[in-house]
């Protein structure tokens, strides 16, 4: 699983209920979460948005995409 899509999960947030708080486009979401992005392929963008639909910083949802991307590959 897209570890940007695992993520929003976690924090039970969907890509649409972030388009619709934020006013980024679904597909750009939609794009960001194919299982093929890697994570070191998210835009600054979208990483911005799901902070700003989280209450959080940029900063620490970056942190937290790290650690469950390096998670996820152990």
């Amino acid at each position: 699983m897209n570890a940007l899509q695992e993520y929003l999960d976690q924090n039970g947030v969907t890509r649409y209920q972030v388009a619709k708080q934020t006013g980024i486009a679904n597909t750009t979401l939609a794009n960001a979460v194919e299982e093929t992005k890697p994570l070191s392929g998210q835009t600054v963008k979208v990483i911005t948005t799901v902070a700003q639909a989280l209450g959080k910083t940029p900063g620490q949802v970056l942190d937290d995409l790290i650690e469950l991307d390096e998670d996820n590959s152990k």
